[in-house]
C-alpha cells in the first residue's frame, strides 16, 4: 500500500512548479506556450463542468414528440388498416384538399391496397378527366379494429392522384399514392354530433303505452297523435340537440312542457320518427326507433326547462312489399344503430369540411 502513495508528492511537487512558473511569468511580462495551453485546458475543463452541471440538475419539463400521438407512420401498420378497411368494405369519405368555397364529397371503396399504394371504386363520380392526376385527395375511413370490436375508428389520410381507369359498365378506378401516414381521429364508441336544423325534418316522440294500447307496433300510422312533435313546416315542440349511433337528446320546448301533463321517469320507453336530410342536402330518410329515457337535463320534474337523453333499444326497419309495416329488431348497446353511426360520421366531416357555412 505504501508503493500506492509515492506518485502523489510527485505530482503535487510537479503541479506547484507549474503554477509558480505561471505566476514568475505573469508578473515578468512574459508568457510561455506551455502557459497559455494550461490556462485554456482549466477554463474548458471549467466550462465542461459546468455545463454538466446545469444538464444534469435541469429537471426535463417534457418531451416533445417528433409526431403526433394520433399519427400512425409506421408502414406495415399503414398497409394491416388499409388491408383491413379493404376487407370490410368500409365506406371512404372522399373530397378535393384545400378546396376553395363549398367542397365536393363523395364515396368510395378500397378494393386494392399494397406497396405501390390504394385502387379505389368510385362509381358514384361518373366523368373524370387528367386534371385530377397529380391533385391531392383528402379520405376518411372507419374500421372496427380486431382488438376492439366494439368500437369504431375513424382514421383519415392525403393521398396524390396517380391515374384511373374506366371499366365495364361506367365503374371508375382511381389508383392513388400509399399514404405516408394515417390520422387517427375522434375515437370513442359512437361519434356525436349536433345537427343544424335544415338536416333535421322531422322528429315524433309516443310513450310506449300509448302505441301498443292504441295502435300497432308494425304500423306506424295507427300510433296517433304524438305526445310531442316538430315539423320542418309547422309547429316545433322538439329539438334534436345531438345524435349519434347510441342514441340521441331532445330538448322540449318549455311552452310544450308546459302545455304537457305527462311525467317524466328513468327507463321510460319511448317510440321515436327521425326524418333526416342525406348530409349532400339531397335525400330524406325516416327511421323508426323503439328508445328508453336513460338522463334527464336537468330535471325530470322540470316544467320549464328539460332534455331528453334517449338510447337506441329497437330499429323498425320497413319491409319491402308484399309485406308492410315495420320489422323490429334489437340494437346493441355496443353496436348501436349502423345507419345512425354513418349518417352522423358524414354529417361530422361535412361541417368540418364546410365551418362557417352551417
Amino acid at each position: 500500500m505504501a508503493d500506492a502513495n509515492i506518485p502523489l508528492p510527485g505530482f503535487t511537487t510537479a503541479f506547484s512548479d507549474i503554477l509558480d512558473r505561471i505566476f514568475r511569468e505573469t508578473v515578468s511580462g512574459t508568457v510561455s506556450s506551455d502557459s497559455v495551453l494550461i490556462v485554456v485546458l482549466f477554463f474548458a475543463v471549467f466550462i465542461g463542468l459546468v455545463t454538466l452541471s446545469l444538464v444534469t440538475t435541469k429537471k426535463p419539463k417534457g418531451v416533445m414528440l417528433d409526431v403526433p400521438i394520433t399519427w400512425i407512420t409506421g408502414y406495415k401498420r399503414i398497409l394491416e388498416l388499409l388491408d383491413a378497411g379493404m376487407v370490410q368494405r368500409s365506406k371512404v369519405r372522399i373530397s378535393f384538399h384545400r378546396d376553395v368555397g363549398r367542397a365536393r364529397s363523395t364515396d368510395g371503396t378500397i378494393v386494392e391496397s399494397g406497396k405501390d399504394g390504394i385502387v379505389l371504386e368510385m362509381s358514384s363520380v361518373k366523368a373524370i378527366n387528367e386534371k385530377w392526376v397529380g391533385r391531392t385527395l383528402e379520405c376518411a375511413f372507419r374500421l372496427r379494429l380486431p382488438e376492439n370490436p366494439k368500437v369504431m375508428s375513424n382514421f383519415t389520410f392525403l393521398s396524390e392522384i396517380v391515374g384511373y381507369e374506366e371499366q365495364d359498365q361506367g365503374v371508375l378506378f382511381v389508383r392513388l399514392s400509399r399514404p405516408l401516414r394515417l390520422e387517427l381521429n375522434q375515437n370513442r364508441q359512437h361519434l356525436r354530433v349536433e345537427p343544424p336544423e335544415r338536416f333535421v325534418r322531422g322528429i315524433q316522440l309516443w310513450t310506449d303505452d300509448a302505441v301498443r294500447h292504441g295502435g300497432k307496433v308494425h304500423d306506424p300510422d295507427t300510433w296517433g297523435v304524438p305526445l310531442f312533435k316538430s315539423m320542418a313546416s309547422g309547429e316545433r315542440q322538439l329539438k334534436l340537440e345531438n345524435i349519434s349511433g347510441g342514441g340521441i337528446r331532445l330538448e322540449i320546448t318549455p311552452a310544450a312542457l308546459r302545455a304537457s301533463e305527462h311525467p317524466f321517469v328513468l327507463n321510460q320507453s319511448f317510440f321515436c320518427t327521425l326524418t333526416l336530410m342525406d348530409f349532400d342536402e339531397s335525400t330524406l330518410h325516416t327511421h323508426y326507433f323503439l328508445c328508453k329515457l336513460v338522463k334527464c337535463y336537468d330535471d325530470c320534474e322540470s316544467r320549464t326547462e328539460l332534455s331528453l337523453g334517449l338510447i337506441f333499444v329497437d330499429e323498425g326497419l320497413p319491409q319491402q312489399p308484399p309485406l308492410a309495416g315495420l320489422a323490429w329488431r334489437g340494437v346493441s348497446r355496443d353496436l348501436g344503430i349502423q345507419a345512425m353511426d354513418d349518417w352522423a360520421y358524414e354529417l361530422h366531416l361535412e361541417l368540418y369540411r364546410n365551418k362557417g357555412l352551417s
